[in-house]
């Protein structure tokens, strides 16, 4: 598991999380959800000690701050929310990086099989930063799959932590990432990622923790969490839940999207 215990995080005098507790369980994907600052970025950013924090962050029975650096890049992939490269590397380079930090370094197959799978077959030797934003953003995932392919190592779970995966994405990739994600989480490992699109959230994940002004203000499965209430508290606008709009406008759900779209 991920315990997180009151984690209170201060950035420039001002208080961004105050007495957050969080939990992921392996075998789930976690999603954090919330209005924008209300604080999602900063509560994954101290899960993965990118920012200074107090409280207390365990990953699968122990204190982050027991495991040496080389033993966290082993148990957890990091995707943040933006990356940029100082040099010209091939997209190849870019997705071995995560060989490197990981422990399957010995495997070169790998970064060809994680490109397959977020849908950047046939771009091993482009430019990274000849890209779209939406190539990179799968390119780095592929860099973080690498990095804990297995989802399950030695009997413990591993972790992929993922700041808006999808958000520059089309919804085709959108659904192909997050069953890549679902996949991850079947297979054993455990995924925690801060979301945007609530329909997406609501399709796949299986936990969700809305974040609202810096506190954790509902933790549960979606069907619980995801109630008109709870959401327009969080966002501050009336919102409704599976209620179909009375005006003709059209709209799109994912959820009957993704079986279209699942050979993407």
């Amino acid at each position: 598991m991920i315990t997180a215990s009151d984690i209170q995080v201060r950035i420039a005098q001002k208080t961004i999380l105050q007495g957050v507790n969080f939990t992921a369980k392996p075998g789930q994907v976690t999603a954090i959800v919330g209005p924008n600052g209300s604080g999602k970025t900063t509560l994954l950013r101290a899960l993965t000690d990118e920012v200074p924090w107090t409280g207390r962050v365990q990953i699968n029975g122990q204190d982050t701050s027991a495991y040496k650096p080389w033993e966290l890049a082993a148990v957890r992939g990091v995707l943040p929310q933006a990356a940029t490269l100082a040099f010209p590397f091939t997209v190849i380079e870019v997705v071995r990086m995560g060989l490197m930090s990981g422990i399957h370094g010995h495997n070169d197959t790998i970064a060809q099989r994680a490109l397959d799978m977020v849908g950047l077959n046939g771009y091993e030797k482009r430019f990274f930063h000849e890209l779209s934003g939406g190539e990179q953003q799968r390119a780095h995932l592929a860099r973080a799959l690498c990095q804990v392919w297995e989802p399950v190592q030695n009997g413990s779970p591993r972790w992929l932590l993922l700041d808006e995966p999808v958000a520059s994405l089309d919804i085709g990739h959108q659904l192909l990432i997050m069953n890549c994600l679902a996949v991850f989480a079947q297979r054993g490992g455990g995924v925690v990622a801060v979301m945007h699109d609530l329909n997406l959230t609501a399709m796949v994940a299986d936990v969700v923790t809305i974040i609202a002004d810096g506190h954790a203000i509902a933790r549960g499965p979606v069907a619980d969490v995801f109630n008109d209430q709870t959401l327009s508290a969080a966002y501050k606008c009336d919102l409704r839940t599976n209620t179909v709009p009375t005006h003709p406008k059209a709209f799109i759900l994912p959820q009957v999207a993704r079986l279209s779209c699942s050979a993407v």
